[in-house]
C-alpha cells in the first residue's frame, strides 16, 4: 500500500536511527514539543486548505447543471476521496495523535482507517488512467466520445473500480488484522508504516502497479500532446469551432499532467528522497505531509481549471461588488486622444 515502502519503515524501526538534533528519548513526542507542534500546524493548515478545495468542487457541481459532465463526474469522485482522505486520516487521526503523543483510537481501528484511505488513493491513481484515456478518445475518436466516455459508461468505471478496491481492502484488512498485524502511524517518526513482523509481511507488487500505471499514462498523454501540437501547427485550416474544442481539450490536458506529476512527485518523495536525512521533520514531510498534500492540490488544481470559477466568483464578491461604483471608461482620456492635444 503506498506511500511507506519496505526500505522506509525499516529505517524507521530503530530509535536511534532517527534524531532530532539530540537523542529522542528526551523528547517529549507531543505539542511541547516544537517539531511534533510545527508538524501539526502544518497539517492543520494544509488539510483544511485541502477540504476547503474539494469541497468547493463538490458544490459547484451540485451547484451547476452545466458542470455535470462526464469528465467533472471523474474530478467529484476525486474530490470527494481528497476530502474522505484529508478528515479522517489526517485532520482527524494524525493531528490529535501528533498533539497528543499517543494514539486516541484501537490499533484495529487505527489500521482500517489507514488502510481505506491508501486503498481509495490507490483508486485515484486508477483514475489518472481513466482521465488520459479520456481526453484521448476525446481528441481521436471525437465522434465515439459520447459513446464511449458518456455519462453512463464513466459512472459504471468508476463505481466498478472503487466497488473493487473498498472490497479488496476490506477483505486484506479483516485478513491482516486476525493475525495481530496492524499498520500504525508513529508520533516519534510522524509517519505511519505496516507491520514487518515475520507474519505479516506479504508482496503487494505496488513497484509493478505503479510502473504500468505510469507508461500507460504516459503513452497516452504523449500521443494527446502530439495531436495538440499538430492543432497549433496547422491552426489556420481548422474551422472556428474545432479551434474551440480544441484548445477545451488544450486546458484539460494541462490539468491532467498537473494532477498525474503530483503521484509522481509523492513516489520519488517515498521511494527514493526519504532515505536522504535520519530526521523526524523529514520522515513526517516524506511519509505525511507529501501525501497529504497531494490530496489538497489535487482539489487546488482542480479548482484553478474548473470553467465555472466564474459563478463561484459571482456568488462570493457580487454583494460586495454592487456597492462599489466603478469610473466610466468614458470618462478616461484615450492615449490617442492625450498625444492630439499635446
Amino acid at each position: 500500500m503506498p506511500p511507506i515502502p519496505l526500505q522506509k519503515t525499516s529505517s524507521m524501526s530503530s530509535n536511534a536511527s532517527v534524531s532530532d538534533g539530540g537523542a529522542l528519548d528526551t523528547i517529549v513526542l507531543n505539542y511541547e514539543d516544537p517539531t511534533s507542534f510545527f508538524a501539526s500546524i502544518l497539517m492543520i493548515i494544509n488539510g483544511i486548505f485541502g477540504v476547503i478545495c474539494n469541497s468547493l468542487i463538490i458544490y459547484i457541481f451540485l451547484k451547476e447543471r452545466k458542470e455535470r459532465t462526464a469528465f467533472n463526474v471523474i474530478c467529484i469522485v476525486r474530490a470527494i476521496v481528497n476530502a474522505y482522505v484529508l478528515i479522517t486520516n489526517h485532520l482527524a487521526l494524525f493531528v490529535p495523535m501528533t498533539l497528543s503523543g499517543h494514539s486516541i483510537v484501537s490499533k484495529t481501528l487505527e489500521t482500517w482507517a489507514i488502510c481505506m484511505s491508501n486503498s481509495l488513493y490507490m483508486a485515484n491513481e486508477y483514475l489518472t488512467v481513466v482521465i488520459a484515456l479520456n481526453r484521448f478518445i476525446s481528441l481521436f475518436f471525437p465522434l465515439w466520445y459520447a459513446k464511449l466516455c458518456g455519462m453512463k459508461p464513466t459512472i459504471v468505471i468508476l463505481v466498478v473500480m472503487y466497488a473493487y478496491r473498498i472490497g479488496a481492502v476490506t477483505r486484506e484488512t479483516i485478513g491482516y488484522t486476525a493475525i495481530d498485524c496492524y499498520v500504525l502511524y508513529y508520533t516519534e517518526f510522524l509517519s505511519w508504516a505496516p507491520d514487518f513482523s515475520p507474519q505479516c509481511q506479504s508482496n503487494s507488487g505496488i513497484l509493478l502497479f505503479m510502473a504500468v500505471n505510469f507508461a500507460i499514462v504516459s503513452v497516452f498523454n504523449i500521443a494527446t500532446f502530439l495531436k495538440i501540437f499538430k492543432f497549433y501547427k496547422n491552426q489556420k485550416q481548422e474551422d472556428r469551432e474545432s479551434r474551440k474544442k480544441i484548445k477545451k481539450n488544450v486546458y484539460l490536458f494541462i490539468q491532467t499532467v498537473l494532477q498525474d506529476s503530483l503521484y509522481l512527485i509523492d513516489i520519488s518523495f517515498t521511494f527514493y528522497f526519504f532515505s536522504f536525512y535520519e530526521n523526524r521533520l523529514w520522515t513526517f514531510f516524506c511519509g505525511t505531509f507529501v501525501w497529504q498534500s497531494l490530496h489538497s492540490m489535487d482539489g487546488f488544481i482542480m479548482i484553478i481549471f474548473n470553467e465555472r470559477l466564474s459563478f463561484l466568483k459571482k456568488q462570493l464578491f457580487h454583494p460586495l461588488a454592487s456597492k462599489v461604483s466603478f469610473v466610466r471608461v468614458s470618462q478616461v482620456p484615450s492615449r490617442n486622444h492625450s498625444q492630439s492635444n499635446a
